[in-house]
């Protein structure tokens, strides 16, 4: 099996959709932007684009849990992240390459 047929796969697909509210927080952490450019902004560096079914409902998670916010301009709304956010974001590049062997580590062990 290829490198585009491994991410092209449905697993993959499934992997990202777990990652979607990390992907918001940090594409937030780097500029305030619309639901609709998020969307965007994940198909061009992941190959994937989330669907409103499940972007809109990651940001509503993340607004209820304090880690984004919205404002409404020009009857759009655009999110930003908070303080809060921004520790999170911190603290998950901090401990990425840590995350990310924990997570090769149970792979191989399982």
């Amino acid at each position: 099996m290829s490198k585009s047929d491994i991410l092209a796969n449905e697993i993959a697909r499934d992997f990202r959709k777990g990652l979607l509210k990390f992907f918001i927080l940090k594409m937030l952490n780097r500029e305030d932007m619309h639901g609709y450019a998020m969307m965007g902004r994940i198909e061009e560096v992941c190959g994937w684009k989330p669907s409103s079914g499940s972007m809109y409902p990651a940001l509503l998670n993340l607004t209820t849990q304090g880690l984004i916010k919205i404002k409404v301009t020009d009857m759009r709304k655009i999110y930003l992240i908070t303080p809060k956010g921004k520790q999170l974001v911190a603290a998950l590049d901090q401990n990425l390459d840590f995350g990310l062997k924990e997570i090769g580590r149970m792979f191989n062990e399982i």
